[in-house]
C-alpha cells in the first residue's frame, strides 16, 4: 500500500501575510508543492498536489463562457479555480510538469454558445498504470 505523502505545512507568517496583504488570486507554491487559492481577501485555500486525483476543465455561461479548473481530491471539497483569477496563466505554466495536459484547459470552451462542456485534463494513474 505504500506510505502516504505527508504534505509540508507552509510557514504561519507567510499564510497570514497572504490573508492580510496579498490580493485575490491563485498560484503554485513550489516549496511546499501546494496550490494556493485566494478567492476572497481573508480566505485562503491550500491543496497539496500529491492529494489531487483528477484535474478537470469546465465552463459556465455567465454572460460569456468562463472556464474553471476543478482539482479533485479524495475526502476533500473540490478546489475550483477560474481563468479570471489573478495569476491564472502563470499558475497553469507552473503546473505543466506536475499535471501534464493542464495547458489544454481551453478545450473546455465549446464552439457552440451556451453549451456546457467538461474535459478531463489529468487523472492520477492507479499503481502500475501510466499517468494520463
Amino acid at each position: 500500500m505504500g506510505n502516504p505523502v505527508v504534505p509540508v505545512r507552509r510557514p504561519l507568517l507567510r499564510r497570514w501575510r497572504e490573508r492580510l496583504v496579498e490580493g485575490v488570486g491563485v498560484r503554485f507554491d513550489a516549496d511546499t508543492r501546494c496550490i494556493v487559492h485566494r478567492p476572497a481577501r481573508l480566505h485562503v485555500r491550500e491543496l497539496s498536489v500529491e492529494r489531487v486525483t483528477r484535474v478537470e476543465a469546465g465552463n459556465r455561461d455567465i454572460a460569456y463562457d468562463r472556464v474553471f479548473l476543478f482539482f479533485h481530491a479524495d475526502g476533500e471539497e473540490t478546489l475550483v479555480v477560474s481563468e479570471l483569477d489573478n495569476g491564472f496563466d502563470a499558475f497553469v505554466r507552473d503546473l505543466r510538469d506536475v499535471f501534464p495536459g493542464i495547458e489544454a484547459w481551453q478545450r473546455a470552451v465549446p464552439s457552440v454558445a451556451f453549451q456546457l462542456t467538461a474535459v478531463d485534463l489529468w487523472t492520477r494513474a492507479a499503481p502500475g498504470e501510466p499517468a494520463g
